[in-house]
């Protein structure tokens, strides 16, 4: 059975690598993971009901780039060096995590759990810098994972920040079934363990009790492997739930190969979740390109600021154009030229 997600804790990582498409190496270097080029096709979009895809879609798409993996410790930490940003998880003060994940210490000071889903706890202090709290596990290659406790908006932040956007749901699936259009995994049709050896980090074993760790890890893994749930720019419509929602794709590594628990794991698995909802398996990745969609939020305003204070004009037109914004910008003069001449042309209508 499908296990209830906690909102303000969206949960889940990217079960895959996502390079079966992605082809040439993009130009022009940008903050974070390296872009791929996808270049146009159509494919159909969905197709399988336990893992929560509604019918199917024939979908059309221009060229885009995407990133090659998930956003990391190492890439979200550069971004909020450089802005001071605070997720919404560390102004919450607490987040959930998976208890299997956690210390008998931790497991005995988290207090609230999720109704009918008591494998979730609320974790004081757990956030992408100490995904488990304070007793977080100390990884030699942690800067290698991608960030985790991350919401919808604390994605959108980091993707303005990096002059980027989030993917739609149509971009990541596309991208995520690489070059065989039609499968459901970035290989092909097989199940994951075909050939005798895992493919993606899924949870084996009885869940939530114990994850066996079949496919050389238990719990989170680094991002070449993929594992936790991500977000993108479309809007998640559900009839259970009257709150706005925003989806995100790919399963986790609580999932499992055939929905027997939690999610069917494929490149079509998808949930929805409140903006400021994030936990110990959401994640997200970035994207690039005119053909993305999805509903954009108003640039942010501090940073056009910074920007205009550090580079003019120019800086804030080319951060526009790269996040998408039709938008234009005019210097104080140019804006009274502007009104000047309406002025002038009022008066000879006259």
């Amino acid at each position: 059975s499908e296990t209830p997600w906690p909102r303000c804790a969206g949960r889940m990582w990217r079960v895959f690598t996502l390079l079966g498409l992605l082809c040439d190496a993009a130009g022009g270097k940008k903050p974070g993971a390296a872009l791929k080029k996808i270049p146009a096709r159509s494919f159909t979009m969905g197709g399988d009901e336990l893992s929560g895809a509604p019918g199917t879609v024939q979908v059309s798409l221009q060229e885009y780039k995407i990133d090659e993996t998930p956003v990391t410790n190492a890439h979200f930490r550069k971004f909020v060096r450089a802005t001071k940003y605070r997720t919404d998880a560390e102004k919450f003060g607490w987040s959930f995590v998976i208890n299997s994940s956690l210390s008998e210490a931790a497991l005995l000071e988290a207090e609230r759990a999720v109704q009918d889903a008591p494998q979730w706890v609320a974790v004081e202090g757990a956030w992408w810098r100490q995904p488990e709290g304070s007793d977080s596990k100390q990884r030699a290659n942690w800067d290698e994972f991608p960030a985790v406790h991350i919401s919808w908006t604390d994605a959108i932040a980091y993707c303005e920040w990096a002059g980027k956007r989030l993917p739609t749901e149509a971009e990541w699936e596309n991208a995520a079934r690489g070059k065989r259009k039609e499968s459901l995994y970035p290989w092909d049709d097989a199940r994951p363990t075909a050939n005798g050896r895992w493919m993606m980090n899924i949870w084996q074993g009885p869940f939530p009790q114990e994850d066996l760790g079949e496919d050389g890890y238990r719990g989170l893994s680094p991002v070449k492997v993929g594992n936790v749930w991500e977000w993108t720019a479309d809007p998640f419509r559900s009839r259970q739930s009257e709150e706005e929602q925003w989806t995100l794709k790919g399963g986790s590594f609580i999932d499992s190969v055939d929905g027997e628990f939690n999610h069917k794991a494929t490149v079509v698995t998808r949930m929805g979740n409140t903006a400021d909802s994030g936990s110990y398996n959401t994640g997200f990745r970035c994207a690039t390109g005119k053909g993305g969609g999805g509903r954009k939020r108003p640039p942010d305003q501090k940073m056009l600021q910074k920007l205009a204070e550090e580079g003019g004009v120019e800086a804030v037109q080319e951060y526009l154009k790269k996040t998408g914004s039709d938008a234009s910008v005019m210097t104080p003069e140019q804006l009274q030229k502007h009104r000047d001449r309406l002025k002038e042309l009022q008066s000879e209508e006259l």
